[in-house]
């Protein structure tokens, strides 16, 4: 799956982005913020798993790497997850690797363009999105959108340690095709291309 703009390229990974994947996730800087040892099996195990998604016959987990259009440098990875007990629901996740953190446009195209394909591709009904109480970068991409607040709950440990929660945010396709930030989308992008393979095209395929 690859998805163009002016901007950045989502597109699956191949085994030649291990090195740089690997790379970002052993930052020190992105270890700190997940409370996380430095252990390269994980980041290999998860690259891995990542790889294994695009081999799905009916595939269900797009987790694409992030790159710049004009270097091609990997700059983070976007995910979109739907769910199995809930083919019409969709997690959404983007993170940026740390020498690219606070790159708001970046962050803000990568969501776009998946929530984009999720609505227009795989006929969801919503995307949400799960997020830690305390990242503002991430609450203002999701108020950018319209998304709305549906849920707070106890966040894994790290969450905790900074005395944060997790946010569940959610945007449904009835909100998003009346939303004048999807028209900026189409009119600002109108060369953005999609091209995908082995997706769900409606909820009967489950």
């Amino acid at each position: 799956m690859l998805i163009s703009t002016p901007r950045i390229i989502l597109r699956d990974f191949e085994l030649a982005d291990q090195s740089a994947f690997v790379g970002y996730q052993m930052d020190p800087r992105y270890l700190r913020l997940y409370d996380l040892e430095e252990d390269l099996d994980r980041a290999r195990s998860l690259f891995n798993l990542f790889m294994d998604w695009q081999s799905e016959v009916h595939r269900r987990n797009f987790q694409l790497g992030i790159f710049d259009t004009i270097t091609d440098r990997l700059i983070g990875c976007a995910g979109l997850r739907v769910r199995l007990e809930d083919p019409g629901t969709a997690v959404v996740g983007i993170e940026l690797a740390p020498s690219d953190w606070g790159r708001y446009r970046v962050a803000l195209d990568a969501a776009a363009c998946l929530v984009e394909f999720g609505f227009d591709s795989l006929n969801l009904d919503q995307v949400v999105g799960e997020t830690a109480s305390g990242n503002e970068r991430v609450e203002k991409i999701s108020r950018w959108f319209g998304a709305q607040i549906v849920a707070e709950r106890e966040g894994p440990r790290w969450m905790d340690a900074r005395g944060w929660h997790e946010v569940v945010w959610a945007l449904t396709r009835a909100d998003w095709q009346r939303s004048q930030r999807r028209q900026w989308f189409n009119q600002s992008w109108h060369q953005h291309h999609i091209v995908t393979v082995n997706s769900v095209a409606d909820h009967g395929d489950a």
